[in-house]
């Protein structure tokens, strides 16, 4: 295993021999990359298989082990400092956006279901950017810009990915997929108050207005406006954890009334303030521990 530091951000080129290995990142964001090889990948009670050319999110604090007779994986592990400078450097604002939104959907069934890319094309650039990265990481460049330009891509290529990975191959009538068309709909358009609203998501799938509520509720176990209010507020945490945005600012770039009925809305379902909450997250996982 190698492991060079180089503005923080870690990349590591592991080669397994009938052996495992087990990955509990506390960093912003960690991927492993199939090189080579096969094998099973188990995380949360449940094992999947891996092959080459896979790539794999791994959230924050959770165990996931790779087993394997030949496999070479690389590793890269980006903590919160490495992404910043990537959004410093983004010229454009969705490049931002983008890198939001994958924190809070890694995190969830997106992802877990194993390699993030359905587009072949888009799997055979990024394999084309993790070697680059692990080439330029090996040879101690003096010039890190290469490695976050592939990065920032890479990020980007993974977002799109996750957003798509509902559709392919499954017929437009499924009620569990559309479900899940229906929750991409919502994340994808979740600053936008009027295209949030039933009457128009209803009209936009097809389904009876009347009956939207009871649909949603039937097949996610939750209310939708109680599913809408969640994930805005996740995206609030997102916010409040990793930017320096001021919470008038969150509360007009999620639609929020304003400030004060983000604050109270935020007090009654995190049991804390905002302003907590940030003030919480400001400690390295370190110190929790």
């Amino acid at each position: 295993m190698k492991i060079l530091p180089v503005e923080h951000i870690n990349v590591k080129e592991i080669k397994l021999n009938n052996e495992d290995v087990v990955f509990k990142s506390k960093d912003f964001l960690s991927l492993v990359y199939v090189l080579e090889g096969n094998g099973t990948l188990s995380y949360d009670e449940r094992s999947i298989t891996f092959r080459e050319a896979k790539l794999f999110i791994i959230p924050q604090h959770q165990l996931y082990h790779f087993k394997s007779e030949d496999a070479e994986l690389v590793v890269i592990q980006c903590p919160i400092e490495f992404i910043d400078k990537i959004r410093l450097e983004a010229d454009r604002i969705e490049s931002c956006e983008n890198l939001y939104k994958l924190q809070y959907i890694s995190n969830n069934y997106h992802a877990r279901a194993g390699c993030v890319f359905r587009n072949k094309n888009d799997e055979h650039f990024a394999e084309a950017l993790v070697i680059q990265v692990a080439r330029e990481y090996k040879n101690k460049t003096d010039d890190y810009l290469i490695i976050r330009n592939c990065i920032s891509i890479l990020l980007n290529l993974i977002a799109r990915n996750i957003i798509e990975s509902e559709t392919p191959g499954l017929k437009d009538n499924t009620k569990a997929f559309s479900i899940m068309k229906i929750i991409t709909y919502i994340q994808e358009h979740i600053k936008d108050k009027e295209k949030t609203r039933i009457q128009i998501i209803a009209d936009h799938f097809g389904i009876s207005r009347n009956y939207f509520g009871e649909y949603f509720k039937q097949h996610t176990g939750i209310s939708y406006q109680d599913y809408l209010l969640d994930y805005r507020l996740r995206l609030v945490e997102t916010y409040l954890k990793y930017s320096s945005a001021r919470l008038s600012e969150i509360a007009y770039e999620l639609q929020f009334s304003d400030e004060s009925h983000l604050s109270r809305l935020f007090k009654k379902h995190r049991n804390m303030t905002p302003k907590e909450y940030r003030k919480n997250a400001l400690i390295k996982p370190e110190q929790a521990d």
